[in-house]
This record gives structure tokens, sequence and C-alpha cells, in this order.
């Protein structure tokens, strides 16, 4: 089969492999597309991984035609946390893509229990669900409610997914970016209002309940901690490579709450699919580029801006 593998820092490279072989509790998935991720750039920029093939974004079918989603974080299954289907909280988290090879290839193994059919959903969306999933997790960590405000700092593929994730709750979602092509995406793609980074949040009639922070960096964090509403609560989404310090008097005095996450459970992914299949999220508005797997090592060295907000692989033709 074949497949992209990291080769070193900053390289990828297309290579023919064998098929993978499933253990007793695993299946093979034959992949149709799978989505680039700023994880997938990551790892292929440090380069520790050598030899691994990443991709964690995936769909794909089963040896009887089933059109099947991937939900990457793996667990135990036999802790509280697998047992509530959060297994991204599992001590024993293995992940597709990261900790065992994933998807940009034209098969992968992967647990059976992780494999969802994903039927409703058409083939080149449903990597998407992987990343939406993120966010719903990321909303339930808020305890985000109806009626309350918020403001998604960072207009990305995330910030988007996030402004999604909140809408569906029932809440008015303002974006923080600093683009003002990306102002004007999040705008067009459903945003109540955007703000400008050198902005405060006047632009909102009062301070946003709750702020996800999607975009890395200190200044992204301390600026979502300093203008959410007194008693507010602020995600730490985005990972910061060179960390990321607060002001801890900030939290004490203005009672907030800081919390974080990272991946998904099962019933986050179930949830996405669901809220997808009825159509209260059109993953079909997000921007998007496809390229086929040989195009993937130079899309995974580029940072990914420009107006496309996720890059998909076409791994094989999907019937119309």
């Amino acid at each position: 089969m074949r497949a992209a593998r990291i080769v070193g820092p900053g390289a990828a490279e297309v290579v023919e492999l064998p098929d993978p072989t499933p253990a007793a509790d695993e299946v093979v998935v034959e992949v149709a597309f799978a989505a680039v991720c700023s994880t997938d750039r990551r790892l292929v920029r440090g380069g520790e991984l050598i030899g691994r093939i990443p991709g964690h974004e995936i769909a794909g079918r089963l040896s009887d035609g089933t059109l099947v989603g991937v939900h990457p974080d793996t667990g135990c299954g036999r802790c509280p946390w697998c047992a509530a289907g959060q297994t991204n909280r599992c001590a024993q988290r293995r992940s597709v893509g990261i900790d065992r090879d994933g998807g940009f290839a034209d098969k992968v193994v992967v647990p059976a229990a992780h494999v969802i059919p994903v039927d409703g959903v058409p083939a080149e969306l449903v990597p998407l669900l992987e990343p939406l999933a993120c966010t719903l997790h990321a909303a339930t960590r808020l305890r985000a409610a109806a009626g309350e405000s918020a403001v998604v700092v960072g207009g990305g593929a995330m910030g988007i997914f996030a402004m999604w994730a909140l809408q569906a709750r029932g809440l008015r979602v303002f974006v923080r970016q600093r683009s003002p092509q990306r102002r004007r995406q999040a705008q067009e793609l459903g945003a109540t209002g955007v703000i400008e980074a050198s902005d405060d949040a006047s632009v909102m009639d009062m301070p946003p309940d709750v702020v996800v922070v999607t975009a890395p960096g200190a200044e992204s964090l301390a600026w979502a901690l300093a203008h959410v509403a007194e008693g507010g609560r602020v995600h730490a989404f985005a990972g910061s490579p060179d960390g990321a310090p607060v002001d801890a008097n900030i939290i004490h005095y203005r009672h907030l709450d800081l919390v974080g996450s990272t991946g998904s459970g099962l019933v986050d992914y179930r949830d996405a699919l669901e809220l997808v299949r009825s159509g209260v999220i059109d993953l079909a508005r997000l921007p998007r580029t496809e390229i086929d797997l040989e195009g993937l090592p130079a899309a995974v060295a580029t940072p990914g801006v420009g107006a496309a907000l996720r890059t998909v692989v076409r791994l094989r033709r999907e019937a119309a």
C-alpha cells in the first residue's frame, strides 16, 4: 500500500509498505479521505517519530463497504474514563496517527470500538467530525449553556469549529482574530461579531461568559483572562510550544475558572456525528482544499495559511 510517513525533521515522503495486519480486536479501514491537522504538521516539523504514518482525521470503508469514521483517542477500555466514553483521559491512551500509525495511507488498522458508521454524512466531510468532537468536548468542559455569550480567540479551523460547537449549544459567539481576512471569513461562517486583536471586547454589550482560546501563546490566554466576565470560564484549547504563563492573581481576584482539554471521547464524536446528520452544523461550509497523497509531504511542511481552513487528502475515489 501507499503511505506517507515521517522520515526526518520537517520531512515526510510517500512510500510503498505491506498492508497492515489487524489484531483480534482491530479492523482494517480502507482510507477514502484524511484531513491535515496542525498536530500533523507539528509531528513532521519535530521529526521525533521517524517512520510514523500520521493522520488522525479519517474516513474510510470496511471490507463490507460500510462508510466509517475513526475516533483516534483509544484507551485501555477498563478504567472509569473509558467506561464513561472519555478515552482521551485514559492514562494509557494511544492516539491513532500519533502513538500508532494513522490515516495518511491506503489502509489503517484501528481498534474496532473506535470505528463509527457514519451513514448520512458525505465521505469527504467525515474527517471533519474529529476536530468538531474536540471542540464539543471543550464546550462540555466549559459548562457552556444556552443564552450565554462567548468569544473564540483565533479564527482558524479550530476557532470555527469551536464557534459552531458553542452555537449548537445556544450561545452568541464572537471571534477575536488579528487577520482581516480571517475576521471576514468568521463573519461569513456565522460569527455574531468579530473583534480585532488590538481591541478590547467593547463590540459586545457585556463581557463574555466564556472564552475559548484556540490561538497559541501567552498573549491570547492573557487577553481571555482579562476580558472574560467576572466569575467567567476560560478554556485553554491551544497548546503553546513555549508555554503560556498566566497571572494567577487575575484568576484569584476575578473568581475565574481556567480549564483545558485535548482530544475528545467517543461520546463527543457521536455527538458531533448527530449534530452534522441533523443539519444543526453544516461542515460543508468549512473552506477546504483537496490534494492527493503525493501532495501531502509538501502540505505538511507548510504552515497551512490562506483561505482554506482544512486540507483534505483523497486516498480513493468514492462513488457519486
